[in-house]
Order: structure tokens, then sequence, then C-alpha cells
């Protein structure tokens, strides 16, 4: 019999700082708490007092994430395992007395198994994941242990690398796969298939009831564009990125008449390369003065559910970073995906049936005229786009309690 009340672990996202992180607590939260009302959720935060602040209304309990001290067996293990990919399975960086409260662990955090293109398997060295390090000790406690809204994959990096993560997935008691591509990649490229749901990703529950209206005649397009997508797929020097992304906004801007807001998604004081605020801040400051004035930017920190008001009120939204793509759909702002991994064109597929609304950063930089082509057809069909999404979320929001059933049977069985 399931209890009525149980104990829930999140484990895996660096904080809220980040606006998907929070859209998937807050998700979360609300999923579990519709089903199981008395449920505890705990979520093991790296940064506690920020999240907790960010986390205002959301009925989680935040625990810190402790690490065991320097010069510690613990530590030590930690660090071969980064420098050589080999490690004791029992030992781990942290102190996980947590865990064994838990009725259940979530791994949550939408990349968490996917392999960037430019790391490569080496003779000597194996590539080390600590979430999937995390898992095993999970696993060995008799706990069931849950990849939550998550994409995976590729693991083409080399053979030795995509066999660690499917001898990892194929061990994990569910994966629940928040778009197609995903579920088709584990079942045809991995023969994943037995432990896996589809779902929504749950940043698609977070409700937003208000109604906003333009208050300009012009054409108003936000835009998303993120260091990490640019690090992902061009290398660290970000310089050149800016530049040309600079140059594109010009053009966005006369081409279309256009009044543009630049929107992060992620606001991250203490790491540059994943700090989408001052990376399209670099981007505003090298636009031309007669440009500039046609360009806002959104130099606040909203969070998720505060950036909702601003992409309400865009005609359309180009966006890279994944949950600020599912952050404008659930308002119904018609949205171009900005691809740097396969997950792009499997949202867009769940979402909108077709991969015709997505293009990669790559080819954007290569051949701006295809994203001027993609953005005049978008605009011509965006009432129909529109009430089209506006129906597509009525479906989605309840794909979001998928899982749930499977989450019972582990419950039971635990």
């Amino acid at each position: 019999m399931v209890k009525d009340d149980p104990t829930i672990g999140l484990y895996g996202i660096l904080g809220v700082y980040n606006y998907g992180c929070e859209a998937i607590i807050r998700g979360t939260e609300i999923i579990l708490h519709k089903k199981w009302p008395d449920a505890h959720i705990k979520y093991a935060s790296l940064r506690p007092e920020d999240d907790k602040q960010r986390l205002k209304g959301c009925d989680v309990e935040i625990i810190p994430r402790k690490m065991h001290r320097f010069g510690s067996m613990h530590r030590f293990n930690g660090l071969m395992a980064v420098q050589t990919g080999f490690y004791s399975k029992k030992l781990f960086q942290e102190n996980l007395k947590w865990i064994e409260s838990c009725d259940v662990i979530f791994s949550v955090g939408g990349d968490f198994y996917t392999i960037p293109p430019y790391i490569k398997d080496s003779k000597f060295l194996r590539h080390y994941n600590s979430i999937i390090h995390f898992g095993e000790i999970v696993k060995a406690k008799g706990k069931p242990f849950v990849i939550w809204g998550a994409s995976i994959g590729p693991f083409e990096s080399g053979t030795k690398t995509k066999n660690i993560y499917a001898n990892h997935l194929s061990k994990v008691d569910l994966i629940t796969s928040r778009e197609p591509k995903t579920s088709l990649y584990l079942k045809e490229e991995l023969g994943i298939y037995q432990n896996v749901q589809n779902c929504a990703d749950p940043a698609f529950i977070i409700p937003f009831t208000e109604n906003h209206f333009k208050d300009s005649k012009k054409t108003i397009i936000g835009i998303n564009l993120s260091p990490m997508s640019s690090f992902y797929v061009f290398g660290e020097n970000f310089n050149d990125t800016i530049k040309y992304q600079s140059k594109l906004i010009t053009k966005l801007v006369k081409k279309f008449d256009a009044k543009i807001i630049l929107i992060p998604h992620v606001v991250c004081y203490f790491d540059y390369k994943d700090d989408d605020l001052r990376y399209l801040k670099n981007i505003w400051e090298q636009l031309p003065s007669n440009i500039s004035k046609n360009v806002t930017l959104l130099d606040k920190d909203l969070g998720f559910i505060g950036t909702k008001k601003i992409l309400s009120e865009c005609d359309i939204v180009l966006a890279s970073r994944m949950h600020c793509v599912i952050n404008a759909l659930t308002v119904g702002t018609p949205t171009i995906l900005i691809s740097y991994s396969q997950k792009a064109a499997g949202m867009a597929e769940y979402v909108y049936g077709t991969d015709k609304w997505v293009i990669s950063l790559n080819e954007m930089m290569k051949n701006p005229d295809k994203l001027f082509r993609l953005m005049k057809l978008i605009l011509l069909e965006k009432e129909d786009l529109n009430k089209f999404i506006k129906m597509r979320m009525i479906n989605i929001k309840k794909d979001v309690y998928n899982p749930i059933t499977a989450i019972e049977k582990l419950l039971q069985n635990g």
C-alpha cells in the first residue's frame, strides 16, 4: 500500500538562479502535491539561502548539500573520479545522510544526461558524471531512483562513454522523458524502453492567470541568447559570437521595424559562462546608437514567473534556453527554438508536431536569411499559431501527470 505522505528527494540542479531550474522545482511540487497533498518534498540545494528567497510560496523543504571535508577519502575519491573516470562507488564527495529519510529520489535537471560535442573519449580517461555516481549510491541504499523530466543523449563522443551511460540508464527505476527524440534515442540507440515514461516538462504546469496587452504598435520580438549555448557550439571565446549576434540584432531591427527585448533566463552572478544577463548586456553594448534605442535589455532578475509577463507581451520569441521556450509557449507566444542539441527539435515536435520552427545556433549565424524567412512566416501565422498553442497546452498540462502511476508502483514496491 502506498502511504499518503511519501518523502520525495530532489537532487541535481545547481540552483534556481536558473529560471528553468526554478520552474522544475515549482512544477514538480505542484504535480506531487496534487497526487499526495501531504507529501514531504526535500530539495537538496547548493545555494540554500538564495534558493529559499527565489522559491517563496513553493512548498518544499530546502536542505543544504554539504561537502565532506578536504583531505577526506570521499573528496579524494571525487577528485580521482573527475581526473581519471575511476572511483569507488561507495564514496561520494557530499554527505548523503538525508537520503535515508526519503522514499524515492528524483534526479532533477534537463541536461545532466547529455554529452557536449567537444568531449571525446580518450584512451586513458573515461567520462565521469557525478549524477550517475549519485544514482549508484541511491540504488545501493535500496531507494528507487527516478530521472525526472529530462532530455537524454546523444552519447556519440565515444563507445566507452556511451556504454557508461547506457549501463546506468538501464538500471534506473524510471526515466520520465519530456520529448519524443529522447524516447526514440533511448529505444533505438540504447535499447532502453521498459523503464521509460513519456511526459511533459514540469515547467508547463506553472499557472499564469494575468492578461497583458501590448503597449506598442511595433512588432515586439523577445530574444533569449545564452553563453551556455555559445560555449556548447563554439567553445570558450565568446567575443566573435557576441559581435556577430549584435550585428544580427541590428539587421532584425531594420528588417522588421521591430522593438526587441533581450530576455535573460539565467541570472548567475558568480559564473559569467552561465549568465544570460551579462552575455546579453555585452551584445546590447555593441549595438549602434540608432539601433539600441529600439532594443531593451531586461536587466531585472524577475525569475520564471515574473518573466512570463514580458514573454506574454511579445509577438514572437526566439530562445536558446529550453525553459525560456517553455515559458513563452505557456502564455501562447509563438516561439522559434534556437538549438544547440537535439532536445530543441524534440521539444518542437512535441509541442508543434513539427521541427519547422527550429534553427540551429550554428546555422543561424552562418545563414541569417533562413532565420529571417522563419520569422516572416511565423509572424504571418501568428494568430493561428497562438490559438493552436493555447489548445495544445490543455493536453500538455495533462501529460505532466503521466508518470504518477509508475511512481505509485515504485513507492509500493520500495
